[in-house]
Order: C-alpha cells, then sequence, then structure tokens
C-alpha cells in the first residue's frame, strides 16, 4: 500500500473520531439538565407543555430540579427526571444524566401527576410511590420501563447498585458537578 492511502486512511479515521468525539461531547451535559438517550427534543423543549391549564414561567417556586421550566411539566420531561434519578439505584452499561433522588423531588413529580394527565400515569404513579415508601427493590424494573418509554436503546439497566456502588456514584456525581 503506497504512502499516499496509508495517509489518507488514517486522515480518514482522524477525522471521523474527532466527530465523534465532538458528537458525543456536545451530547453530553451538566447533570441537571438531564439529557438521555432517545430523547428527540432537548429539556427545555421538552418542557414546553401544550395544556388547557395556566403555566407559569421561569423558575418554578418549589421545583426542586432547579431547572427553568413551565408547570405543569412535559410527559417527556417526568419520564426524563424519573430516568435521570433511577441511576442512582442502577448498574448500567451508559448513564447520561443523573439527578440525585430526594424525597421533595419525589412529592413534586408525584403532585405533577395530580394536575396533569399523562399517557403513561399508572407506570409513573407506580414507580413513585414505591420510591416515596422507600422500596428501591424495582428499580431495574422502574429503569427499564422509563429508558423502554423514551426509545432507549443503549444504557438498558442490568442489576442493582450495592450501597457501597452507590455511595461512590453519588459522590462521583458530586465531584464532577463541582
Amino acid at each position: 500500500m503506497s504512502k499516499k492511502w496509508v495517509g489518507i486512511i488514517l486522515g480518514t479515521v482522524l477525522l471521523l473520531t474527532v466527530a465523534g468525539v465532538y458528537m458525543a461531547l456536545e451530547s453530553l451535559e451538566p447533570d441537571h439538565k438531564s439529557t438521555q438517550e432517545g430523547q428527540g427534543e432537548g429539556a427545555a423543549q421538552a418542557a414546553e407543555v401544550k395544556s388547557k391549564k395556566p403555566t407559569v414561567t421561569g423558575k418554578v417556586d418549589g421545583n426542586p430540579f432547579e431547572e427553568d421550566v413551565k408547570t405543569p411539566i412535559s410527559e417527556e420531561l417526568m419520564r426524563q427526571y424519573i430516568h435521570a434519578m433511577s441511576h442512582q439505584k442502577v448498574r448500567a452499561g451508559e448513564k447520561w444524566s443523573f439527578f440525585k433522588i430526594t424525597n421533595e423531588r419525589i412529592t413534586f413529580l408525584l403532585q405533577q401527576l395530580d394536575d396533569e394527565e399523562y399517557k403513561n400515569d399508572e407506570e409513573y404513579r407506580e414507580i413513585l410511590t414505591g420510591w416515596q415508601k422507600g422500596d428501591f427493590s424495582q428499580a431495574v424494573s422502574d429503569h427499564n420501563t422509563v429508558w423502554r418509554l423514551m426509545g432507549g436503546t443503549i444504557g438498558k439497566a442490568k442489576g442493582l447498585l450495592s450501597a457501597k456502588q452507590e455511595k461512590d456514584y453519588l459522590e462521583k456525581q458530586t465531584r464532577e458537578t463541582r
């Protein structure tokens, strides 16, 4: 093979690698932005809700996700929040978002379910009600249910994290957001 062809092949591989890294970095956002696999629109666009009920613009008082969104939140954003919180409890090949599970966040999402009709209301309510009771034994199934609803193809949960793995994961997330 001539040096010319080797140069062309290496140049092409380098260009594709750089493009891939760029696209991967562009798809990653800080943990509070909830970028998800399988999501069609960004979280900000997902928060645009077409509803008969009045909405509030700007930082919603009491929104524990610290995002500027309109309430009631969209179905897509409901899925993104639950999915991002489930990452605290599950082992998966890829995790592209994170929100720490808190009682305040669970309560907020349950209130949203009370205020708005969602296509998958029963699934969300079952997940959040279990979590509110401190039951995370079904977190793998919970993650994968929401992941499927999002059209997920990468990052299926394979098991629960041990207490130590969860602690390490939370510490890593805290370090990365500083």
